[in-house]
C-alpha cells in the first residue's frame, strides 16, 4: 500500500495523457473513480448513521466519567472514519474532474463541503444533550 501508482489523472495535460497512456486507460480510470466516489459516499452515510446512533445511545444510557470517556473514544473513531470517507470522495471527484472535465456526472457527484457533512437530526440531538 505504500507504492505509488501513477494513474492517467496524475497527468494534467490531456494531450500528454493521451500520448503517455494506453488506449482506453483514462476511461477505465474514470469508471474506477466513479465507483470509488460512490463507495466513499456510502461509507460517509454509514458513518453518519453510526455517529447519530452512538450519540443517541450515549445521551440515553451513559452516566459517569468512565462510560462517557469510553463513549468519546468510540465517537472519535467514528469521526475518523467519516473524515477518511470524506477525503476519499474528494480525491476521487478531483481525479474525475481532471479526467473528464465538467459535465453531467457532476449532478450526481457534487462538491462536498465540510458543512454538508452532518446527519439529518444531529443538531437536535446535541441540543437535547445540553443541560
Amino acid at each position: 500500500e505504500t507504492i505509488r501508482l501513477f494513474m492517467p489523472s496524475d497527468i494534467a495535460d490531456k494531450t500528454k495523457r493521451e500520448r503517455a497512456c494506453a488506449v482506453g486507460l483514462p476511461e477505465m480510470e474514470a469508471e474506477l473513480r466513479i465507483g470509488e466516489a460512490r463507495e466513499a459516499l456510502g461509507a460517509l452515510r454509514a458513518g453518519l448513521r453510526t455517529r447519530t446512533m452512538t450519540n443517541r445511545y450515549r445521551l440515553r444510557n451513559c452516566t459517569g466519567q468512565r462510560a462517557l470517556t469510553r463513549g468519546q473514544g468510540v465517537l472519535r473513531q467514528v469521526n475518523m472514519k467519516i473524515h477518511k470517507a470524506k477525503l476519499r470522495y474528494r480525491y476521487a471527484r478531483n481525479a474525475l474532474l481532471r479526467l473528464k472535465g465538467h459535465g453531467g456526472w457532476e449532478r450526481e457527484l457534487q462538491v462536498l463541503n465540510d458543512g454538508d457533512v452532518h446527519a439529518l437530526n444531529e443538531r437536535a440531538l446535541t441540543r437535547a444533550g445540553d443541560p
